[in-house]
């Protein structure tokens, strides 16, 4: 911005003639090397002159009592050209200049400053038009500028300083107070890609309380720092969700709680934009978890609550049962112990409402490995298990005496095995689907002893003695 400094002449000369009459045409050269030509009142210029000075100044117009005043034009030693209205020798009123880089302006001026209306164009294309005081711009004015970049305001001293509108070169806009050329106080910038900020404004940036408006309907209001979500604030999102509590750099972060809109909410820590630390979730289903979170997913020790009833206390990772925890059924049943993959692995108890338990091995969800299984009935088995069933080896007992030791398979008694039954009779020996089958040996409480052949739990017949002879020699042709 220029601020016009011109030297005034203002000069008061005088010839030394006594008298001249008015309008005539004198030419004077003064001591200081001026060169004044034109009319004269009483020794004084009064009328219409030409003056010169060696520095390259020059003036021609109207002159009053010896000054220059009125309508005239000034070419000054630094090739600046002012035609317009002077008084007092200064430039006054209505005028246009031409600075020599090219620039120019015309408008009002008061003792040789832009004061009042008028247009400044700078040769680098920037343009204001509007009000000025002692040479700024003061008061309503508006300046644009090639790039596309324009005020329109208020201005104080030669700086934007108070109400405007800021149009960008990206096209944002901004409208709102402003101090020293920057955003400060109330005000509202909509940005080009229709995100809109709006709150107290300060070294540019929105700082303090504010809204945030996106494009997709998506808004905030609440704290603000640089622009950026920082403090409390509650979001609400297009779809209906929303979130309230506390923001770090732009991120959920601290204590919040988010809804949406099919009644799914979570109450608790937050960290980075995502559910960490402790917290409550409450499903559309009804379901309710509370504990540790991590990454948006259950993690570490937690509860979960089912609507039937149902519920589970323990450990999680990665937003899945897994680790040591004790499960309770709505049917009441009861499961204590190591979890993987939200099912029943490694060790564990369970308990049933009708008396039954089982504490031994898990896989995928079964019984598998070495347990032992309390039955309502007082039976006890102890032993191997393979895919939730008796497998391998076993020992059975019961409470009228019965006593099983030996294989088992797919829940029943197979293999090789020892039987010790509660009239004392013991068999050693082949079983088969729980029955006696194959060779065996029956020792009977009297003292008596049976080897042979068994089937279906009896001593065989001749005929099954044969068919199972039949059977073996075949087996053995076919080897």
């Amino acid at each position: 911005m220029y601020k016009i400094l011109i030297t005034a002449i203002g000069l008061i000369i005088w010839t030394s003639e006594a008298t001249i009459a008015f309008g005539e045409v004198i030419v004077k050269q003064y001591e200081t090397g001026g060169i004044y030509e034109g009319e004269f009142l009483n020794g004084k210029q009064h009328g219409q002159g030409k003056y010169r000075l060696p520095n390259g100044y020059t003036y021609e117009g109207s002159w009053i009592d010896g000054r220059i005043e009125g309508e005239g034009k000034a070419e000054y030693p630094d090739g600046a050209i002012y035609e317009g209205e002077f008084k007092s020798g200064q430039p006054s009123g209505s005028g246009s200049i031409v600075f020599p880089d090219g620039s120019t302006y015309a408008g009002e001026w008061l003792n040789g400053n832009f004061e009042g209306k008028g247009l400044i164009i700078y040769t680098n294309g920037i343009s204001f038009e509007g009000y000025f005081k002692a040479g700024l711009q003061h008061g309503f004015g508006k300046m644009i500028s090639p790039n596309g970049y324009s005020y329109e305001g208020n201005w104080e001293n030669g700086e934007k300083e108070g109400f405007g509108k800021i149009v960008y070169t990206d096209n944002a806009v901004y409208e709102g107070n402003v101090k020293k050329g920057i955003r400060s106080g109330s005000g509202t910038l909509t940005m080009a890609n229709g995100i809109i900020f709006k709150g107290d404004w300060k070294g540019g940036n929105i700082n303090g309380k504010g809204n945030i408006i996106q494009p997709n309907g998506d808004s905030y209001e609440g704290e603000l720092v640089e622009g950026r979500r920082n403090g409390k604030g509650t979001t609400l999102y297009a779809n209906g969700d929303s979130y309230s509590g506390y923001f770090e750099d732009d991120k959920r972060s601290g204590q919040g709680t988010f809804l949406t809109e099919n009644g799914y909410s979570y109450t608790g820590n937050w960290s980075e934009g995502k559910m960490e630390g402790k917290g409550k979730i409450v499903y559309p289903d009804g379901s309710i978890y509370e504990g540790s979170l991590k990454d948006d997913l259950q993690d570490g020790t937690g509860k979960i609550t089912y609507p039937n009833g149902s519920a589970y206390e323990g450990q999680w990772v990665n937003g899945i049962i897994e680790g040591k925890g004790i499960a309770k059924y709505s049917n009441g049943l009861i499961y204590e112990g190591e979890f993987k993959d939200a099912k029943n692995h490694g060790f564990g108890v369970m308990k049933y409402e009708d008396g039954y338990t089982y504490s031994g091995e898990w896989a995928n969800g079964v019984r598998e490995g070495y347990g032992k299984a309390n039955y309502s009935d007082g039976t006890i088995y102890e032993g191997e298990f393979l895919a939730g069933r008796r497998s391998g080896q076993g020992r059975f007992v019961t409470e009228d005496g019965f006593i099983y030791e030996g294989e088992w398979f797919e829940g029943e008694i197979e293999g090789l095995g020892k039987a010790t039954y509660p009239n004392g009779n013991i068999y050693e020996g082949y079983f088969k689907k729980g029955k006696r089958q194959g060779t065996g040996v029956m020792t009977y409480s009297t003292g008596e002893k049976y080897e042979g052949y068994w089937a279906n739990g009896k001593k065989a017949t001749e005929e099954e003695l044969k068919a199972a002879e039949e059977a073996k020699g075949a087996l053995g042709e076919g080897d």
